[in-house]
């Protein structure tokens, strides 16, 4: 009798090892790089469209706010897309995206991702996630920026 509950506390100890074995072999597999996520700050940012007047249909605008600034990209005399400058391929290494208003994307200079202006869609990677974007709405001459 003694045996048997010897041998069942020897099965239930060598389960526990494989359990946790398994676990941190999981833990570890299912991390690499592409978990460097841009962290979340506060967004609440209003702009008198005035300040705006100058920006044209599909042009776009650095602000101050997000991490390291955001760009404000017109779509139509009171439509606004705003997104992350920075790039989310590495995004703790602090690279900026920078726009071109001829080609409506902008690119990131250290790995070369670019990413649609209009959509905020990856054009070409190595980035495997779009630019992070910010809800916009328009009410009478303000424009509003939040996440």
């Amino acid at each position: 009798m003694q045996k048997i509950a010897v041998k069942r506390m020897y099965d239930i100890s060598k389960l526990k090892k494989i359990f946790i074995i398994s676990l941190i072999f999981i833990t570890f597999i299912g991390c690499d790089d592409n978990d460097d996520w841009i962290p979340n700050v506060r967004v609440d940012i209003t702009i008198n469209l005035t300040q705006l007047a100058d920006l044209g249909i599909l042009q776009a605008r650095y602000w101050p706010g997000g991490i390291n600034g955001i760009i404000i990209f017109r779509l139509g005399d009171k439509e606004f897309n705003a997104f992350e400058r920075t790039c989310p391929h590495k995004p703790s290494g602090n690279c900026v995206v920078e726009f071109d208003d001829v080609e409506l994307f902008a690119s990131c200079p250290c790995c070369g991702s670019e990413f649609d202006l209009i959509y905020g869609g990856l054009r070409k990677g190595p980035a495997k996630r779009p630019l992070k974007q910010y809800n916009t709405s328009v009410t009478d001459f303000w424009l509003h920026i939040r996440n």
